[in-house]
């Protein structure tokens, strides 16, 4: 029966195994089951599988997650996805500097047998650049049983839920740039508005002192500047008004910010307790590439957080408001 692909590779039909042992009644099927893995999953089980043959230096180990990263750039699906259509691993191939063609990755999978559905998952990647039995790889070791690994799937939730969080926290602080450089603005507008108020005034005043100019002319320019000092010109009340309205959204905006900020803070905080203790409690035992991924997504997703210190932001907006 023909092989399919769906939105992910489904795999055959069978009953449920425990967790880290693949699912499926033949070597076949367990590498279906193994290629419907999500990316990172399937270089999990590639690198615990290998760690002492094929990831003994971290440059290794970077160069396989490197090759996970264009993975999910080039897939629709992003990390969700799996595999790679011919356009699609043709483009992973020349990203990734691979001097082996689409063609010839696909002869060398012929030749081990491997099931060819016209789609590249990372796993198939892997068994042609590094030349290992497909076969063998389905039964690699994996150290962590069902229990074990749901703790790593908990672990890496936390991480997913606090990279999240960073990322609403970055929203949350450009949001509060914006409304900053809008403060700065409407101040600037504010400034110069106020600028030709003053010389308005200066102008009126000399006028209605000047000699030269008859009695008319100069109670006009009396009243006129009596008038101007009980009320400002209209573009200054509203340039005023809007930088009252600017101030207060920036305020707003920076609350939501520092609130975003700290509920992140607070999130890597757990994430990064909880890995530590899965990490001591299983520091033993095997299991080295679910270790070194898990700590590599945690370093990964704390780059998300904002970098622009809100402190000294408020502080800007302080000095802006101040003038």
């Amino acid at each position: 029966k023909e092989h399919k692909p769906s939105d992910c590779r489904r795999p055959p039909d069978f009953k449920i195994r425990p967790k880290m042992s693949l699912e499926g009644a033949t070597d076949m099927d367990k590498l279906k089951s193994l290629s419907a893995k999500k990316y990172a999953d399937q270089a999990i089980w590639f690198m615990n599988g290998y760690w002492n043959e094929l990831f003994t230096t971290e440059k290794e180990r970077e160069s396989l997650w490197d090759s996970v990263q264009i993975f999910i750039g080039i897939d629709k699906k992003k990390d969700k996805g799996c595999e790679l259509d011919e356009f699609e691993a043709h483009r992973f191939l020349e990203k990734n500097g691979e001097t082996l063609s689409v063609r010839d990755m696909r002869e060398f999978l012929r030749s081990v047998d491997i099931d060819f559905n016209k789609m590249v998952s990372l796993t198939e990647y892997l068994v042609s650049k590094h030349k290992v039995k497909w076969n063998e790889l389905v039964h690699k070791a994996q150290a962590f049983d069902k229990k074990a690994q749901e703790e790593v799937d908990a672990a890496r939730a936390l991480v997913d839920e606090a990279r999240a969080s960073a990322e609403v926290a970055l929203k949350e602080q450009q949001a509060s740039n914006i409304a900053a450089n809008e403060v700065k603005f409407a101040l600037g507008k504010v400034l110069s508005e106020e600028k030709k108020y003053k010389h308005q005034l200066e102008k009126l005043k000399s006028e209605s002192e000047d000699m030269k100019l008859g009695i008319v002319k100069r109670n006009a320019a009396k009243n006129k500047l009596s008038q101007l000092k009980e009320k400002p010109t209209l573009p200054l009340q509203r340039a005023k008004i809007t930088l009252t309205a600017a101030e207060k959204k920036a305020a707003k905006a920076l609350k939501k910010a520092r609130a975003a900020k700290a509920a992140a803070e607070k999130a890597f905080a757990e994430a990064e307790a909880n890995l530590e203790a899965l990490l001591k409690k299983y520091s033993s035992g095997g299991g080295e590439g679910t270790k070194w991924w898990l700590r590599r997504e945690f370093e990964e997703a704390k780059k998300k957080m904002p970098k622009h210190k809100l402190k000294k932001l408020a502080k800007e907006l302080k000095k802006v408001t101040d003038k």
